[in-house]
């Protein structure tokens, strides 16, 4: 674990419990149906102030969905786990540049450094002068909840496996 995600996870302990109970349920296992209408959790957390820059509010938002539900391949089991993390400068609103590094710190405080190195940077938004104000992650998971590579028929341009970035 990196310095910036344990004092993510220190000063933000509970929020971050909260949220990820939303996302994966109290026991934090998923529970993946197969049926053709999937079990899907939404989760949000914050504004909370960041810990790099205190100017700037960090929303996260997820949601997990079951694959089967998607339309690129019907029959595959899993389920796809999106995690945003957003910025917006605390006295105005509008959206606030985020480091890189910070991004990807509070996704692993969300899934653990383990799973990082399985997640897929799946796109931004750009805010400030053109710098990233929302990161959004993609990590796929078999029925047992362990991270799998991205599906075949999963066609998503803006994938990138966070291990080869």
């Amino acid at each position: 674990m990196n310095e910036l995600s344990a004092r993510i996870q220190d000063k933000y302990r509970e929020e971050l419990e909260a949220f990820r109970q939303q996302l994966f349920g109290p026991e934090e296992h998923l529970v993946v149906r197969g049926e053709s209408v999937p079990e899907q959790r939404s989760a949000g957390m914050g504004p909370v102030v960041s810990p790099e820059n205190p100017g700037v509010a960090i929303s996260l938002g997820g949601d997990v969905v079951d694959l089967g539900w998607t339309p690129e391949d019907p029959t595959i089991s899993g389920a796809c786990v999106t995690v945003s993390v957003a910025g917006r400068d605390r006295i105005t609103g509008a959206p606030a540049s985020l480091p890189t590094g910070e991004c990807d710190a509070w996704l692993q405080a969300v899934i653990g450094a383990e799973r990082v190195g399985h997640t897929y940077r799946a796109g931004t938004l750009s805010g400030v002068d053109g710098r990233l104000s929302t990161v959004r992650y993609r990590l796929f998971l078999d029925t047992d909840g362990n991270p799998i590579p991205k599906p075949d028929n999963f066609e998503d341009p803006d994938l990138r496996r966070m291990g080869e970035l």
